[in-house]
């Protein structure tokens, strides 16, 4: 896991800054640290060298092997204080990336009740159904989501304007 740090021009980043900001995004991430490939910190003051209301950005994006790319952000009145609150936004967000990821696709939708029925009332609705989609399916489609009706009514009041 290779971690880059960035920032704007108005926040020095020192050799100091940068070595706590990667020592912190080691340890938060490390139980990922085998599916991520990059991680990338973004530094910026919002308002450029302003004081008043919480100006300092953290955004991080990480890069898992092979998916597409995970952001999160956070603002914040210092600049450690909104990677701490960065990071733990984006290990919720790693947690719940590859949980869903790790699942089979039946365990994430919920699973649809059988019917009990015999061997041959079930052969019966067989029969029903394919019959219902070779009928479907050889109906013509609707030209309008209204329905034909209203198509030919709205055509007569077309044709009775003047001109």
């Amino acid at each position: 896991m290779k971690i880059q740090v960035n920032s704007d021009k108005t926040i020095n980043v020192d050799a100091v800054l940068t070595q706590i900001v990667k020592d912190k995004s080691r340890t938060a991430l490390d139980r990922f640290a085998k599916e991520l490939t990059r991680v990338e910190i973004h530094l910026s003051d919002i308002n450029n060298k302003k004081t008043g209301r919480p100006d300092k950005r953290c955004l991080i994006e990480v890069r898992p092997a092979g998916d597409r790319p995970l952001a999160a952000s956070a603002i914040a009145t210092t600049t450690e204080s909104a990677v701490d609150e960065a990071l733990k936004k984006m290990k919720r967000l790693l947690t719940t990336f590859f949980g869903k990821k790790g699942r089979p696709a039946t365990e994430i939708s919920a699973p649809v009740p059988k019917a009990r029925t015999t061997g041959v009332v079930a052969k019966k609705t067989e029969v029903k159904e394919t019959g219902a989609r070779k009928a479907a399916a050889k109906k013509p489609t609707k030209l309008s989501p209204r329905g034909p009706k209203k198509k030919g009514i709205y055509q007569a009041r077309r044709k009775s304007w003047p001109r």
